[in-house]
């Protein structure tokens, strides 16, 4: 059965429009009759990715300023879930450069706002939710070591080992502040109308973890971000206690990406991403 026909008899709908609007390693989206959002998941670990999602998205209902989605439909069985659109447009580098001062400092005291609301919000008890930073560096390393060692010359095994040896000693890092975390909060997952935020969409990522695991991208120049710019606004706006730490935690995602490239390749079955990755390291 295909997802539309799947969609249609499992939630009992009738389908007029149906359109793919998005996929990821993880999911695909379809926007149906040009109201509700439904995603499917790609992959087992994706699958249960989901379960936590739906309950914290539960949990969250009415404690956040920003719209999050609502869902409304879900079936366990085909990892599939819907939820009414969020309207508004995806905010990108070149929509928050055409924007006055004024509406980027708005949109960075909202999204500060928003971040302050989800990381005070009493931690809920949903299984499998908390991720131990220490814990999992100390995974992908050993994970690593399995995988990738025999595959690496001399100088790419040693700074790997350096690496690891830096972060899994580095206090800034090990010692944080234990909270609810988007953990993915990224300008593509910010809704915007009228150069206004009005909600935060895709939770799939969702975690207890390090409260700076939620500006990292928000300081990240790339092509696929707004610019660092923005995101110290977000930590002024926050009133960080320290935002050199959460500087220090940017740009360690920045150099990690290549290790997460073969670890969610190999994981996901995406060759090009793992070999992305193998090459990236073994140039260092």
């Amino acid at each position: 059965m295909n997802i539309e026909d799947l969609i249609s008899t499992k939630f009992n709908i009738n389908i007029n429009t149906f359109k793919l609007i998005g996929e990821g390693l993880d999911s695909k989206a379809y926007l149906v009759n040009g109201e509700y959002i439904f995603k499917i998941s790609k992959h087992q670990e994706a699958a249960e990715n989901m379960k936590k999602e739906i309950q914290v998205l539960n949990y969250l209902d009415g404690k956040l300023s920003l719209k999050i989605p609502k869902i409304e439909f879900y079936d366990e069985e085909h990892s599939l879930c819907g939820y009414k659109q969020i309207k508004g447009q995806i905010l990108n580098s070149q929509m928050y450069q055409a924007m006055s001062q004024k509406e980027q400092d708005e949109l960075a005291e909202d999204i500060a706002q928003f971040l302050k609301e989800l990381h005070s919000v009493v931690l809920p008890n949903i299984e499998g939710l908390e991720i131990n930073v220490y814990e999992d560096y100390q995974n992908d390393h050993k994970a690593l070591k399995e995988m990738i060692y025999d595959k690496l010359p001399i100088n790419s095994k040693k700074y790997l080992e350096s690496l690891f040896e830096r972060i899994l000693n580095d206090d800034r890092i090990m010692e944080y502040k234990k909270v609810l975390c988007h953990n993915d909060m990224s300008c593509k997952h910010i809704v915007m109308k009228d150069n206004v935020a009005v909600g935060i969409i895709d939770f799939g990522d969702v975690a207890i973890t390090d409260r700076d695991k939620d500006f990292v991208y928000l300081l990240e120049d790339s092509s696929e971000e707004i610019g660092r710019e923005f995101g110290l606004k977000v930590l002024e706006y926050y009133n960080h206690p320290n935002k050199d730490i959460a500087i220090l935690k940017a740009d360690l995602n920045k150099e990690y990406y290549p290790i997460e490239q073969i670890l969610g390749g190999e994981s996901k079955d995406l060759e090009d991403l793992y070999n992305r990755g193998l090459n990236t390291i073994k140039n260092k």
